[in-house]
């Protein structure tokens, strides 16, 4: 057995248990040959739309038993980085205002507020990046979930948080504080999970590779969303596979 087959796996969602909630193929598997194998997983996602229940319950339509936590999420790393009771404009869906309300911040459609909080969401659109961009040079604090660029579904790249907090980002002329991957709110929130991560395994080099170094371990790509080939990964992943399962049965024979 592999020295990676101890400790928490980290585990990404997007592109390498499913892509927008269709589950990738051998992903059941390879979770329950872990757990079989007692490596504990611990599911980190830079997609801070769904809540957790949506997140269990998609994990449960995938055949992944799991809880909240198992769960850690860049909307709860954005609300970790808030004060309960700051004033909170949030630009983003479920999974983050449910966080920021668990966190005690009192959500406002409008300035003046102590922080815009971005996430991934569909209801983008001039008017609300206006109202962003304002509230921001009045003073608030410019959060992004996360800041990626890109979003992996079945039909191909759709546009990521991260794209959504650049255009806000430069409509502000302001620096954004990002909170997920692999930045050190997110970072903070898995020690306070684990104390014994083994592995990084995720899609995304430039979050999940990083990620792993940020916490000191090895990261193994998985070549099922929006990294094509091990070629194009930098930094350079310690495992490569094509899939989960694929690393899965790498690693435990």
């Amino acid at each position: 057995m592999s020295p990676y087959t101890e400790g928490t796996w980290i585990v990404d969602l997007d592109g390498v248990v499913w892509l927008a909630g269709t589950a990738i193929q051998g992903a059941r598997e390879a979770i329950h040959r872990l757990r079989e194998a007692r490596v504990r997983v611990l599911f980190v996602t830079n997609n801070s739309a769904p809540t957790l229940d949506q997140l269990v319950a998609r994990l449960s339509r995938a055949g992944i038993p799991a809880v909240a936590d198992d769960l850690v999420t860049s909307a709860q790393a954005a609300a970790a980085m808030l004060h309960p009771g700051e004033r909170v404009v949030a630009l983003a869906d479920g999974g983050a205002t449910e966080a920021l309300l668990a966190r005690g911040v009192e959500l406002v459609a409008d300035g003046p507020a102590d922080a815009v909080v971005i996430g991934w969401t569909h209801q983008f659109d001039f008017d609300r990046l206006s109202l962003a961009a304002r509230v921001v040079r009045a003073g608030a604090r410019l959060i992004g979930t996360n800041e990626d660029s890109t979003h992996p579904t079945p039909d191909g790249l759709l546009p990521g948080a991260g794209a959504l907090l650049a255009a806000v980002a430069t409509a502000a002329d302001t620096v954004p504080e990002v909170a997920g991957k692999p930045h050190p709110p997110i970072v903070g929130l898995i020690g306070q999970r684990s104390d014994d991560v083994s592995l990084v395994v995720g899609d995304r080099p430039a979050t999940d590779g990083a990620l792993a170094g940020a916490l000191g371990v090895p990261y193994a790509l998985v070549l099922s969303g929006v990294t094509a080939s091990k070629a194009q990964a930098s930094p350079a992943p310690a495992l490569c596979a094509r899939d989960l399962l694929a690393l899965v049965i790498q690693q435990l024979g």
